[in-house]
């Protein structure tokens, strides 16, 4: 038989962690820098390679990745880039974003918001870009909204 006395304060408990969470969201959301780490177009070369990382400097939940992004000359179906955004040590996909929809040659803005949080002891994002069969090189522009949650 359940105690009903903690039915109840796990009912209070429950309410006002929404409380909470709906206190951080009137709080603007805040944008992390990235440091690239390839200063032009990212080459076929470096598919599966790190493009850039950011510092996580408190608990944070992300509210959507998204990117501009530049293909150079081939991108489609079926040559495109997959962008994907991780948390780390975890090494846990947070979002992701793909190329295969767009037209080459031109800027288009990408986004995910399906996101898969970032553990507790993630200390940083970063970003691998990864190349199926032969896009061409590709410049990333990207942007991660995140509420500042923890200490």
């Amino acid at each position: 038989m359940s105690d009903p006395n903690l039915t109840t304060q796990r009912q209070i408990q429950a309410i006002e962690d929404a409380q909470e969470r709906l206190r951080k969201a009137d709080a603007p959301a805040l944008y992390l820098p990235f440091t690239q780490r390839v200063l032009n177009f990212f080459p076929l070369a470096s598919s599966g390679a790190v493009w850039g990382e950011s510092p996580i400097p408190w608990e944070a939940y992300v509210l959507a990745f998204y990117c501009s992004v530049y293909v150079n000359t081939t991108n489609n179906g079926t040559n495109f880039w997959t962008i994907a955004l991780f948390g780390a040590p975890s090494n846990n996909t947070v979002a992701s974003v793909t190329t295969a929809a767009i037209s080459a040659n031109t800027f288009t803005r990408l986004s995910d918001t399906t996101i898969t949080q970032p553990t507790s002891t993630d200390t940083e994002f970063y970003i691998l870009a990864t190349a199926t069969l032969s896009p061409g090189s590709i410049a990333i522009h990207p942007a991660v909204p995140l509420l500042r949650v923890g200490n």
